[in-house]
């Protein structure tokens, strides 16, 4: 018996295609956007609240970070950080950070002193 160890792959448009031919795919869409993002909202965890465990105003970690409150203020609301910002910032609460990565099933964490240069 042979075994194919090619995978083999149908094209992406083949895909979406098949997908938007099932009837009724598209009826709840807008309810389901608006209810994923009530998710992640709820499961998010902001710098805000990171800040606010470790009992520091934004003017104390501006102070430490040696930029505005307003700065601190903005990098809070923001979606996308850079690993420095976060790194500086997590430093500034006095904090350890890691990235926990998961390949294959496994679990690997890296320290943000490792990912960026301080």
């Amino acid at each position: 018996m042979e075994i194919d160890l090619e995978p083999e792959f149908a094209p992406a448009d083949d895909i979406i295609g098949a997908l938007e031919s099932i009837p009724g795919i598209h009826d709840n869409l807008s309810e389901c956007m608006v209810a994923r993002q009530k998710m992640e909202r709820s499961y998010r965890t902001s710098l805000a609240a990171i800040r606010e465990v470790a009992a520091l105003t934004q003017v104390e970690v501006a102070e430490k970070m040696g930029i505005a409150q307003s700065a601190v203020s903005r990098i809070e609301r923001r979606e996308v950080w850079l690993l420095s910002t976060m790194k500086a910032y997590f430093d500034a609460l006095g904090a350890e950070a890691s990235l926990k990565i998961r390949i294959a099933g496994t679990d690997h964490t890296i320290g943000f002193d490792e990912l960026v240069a301080a």
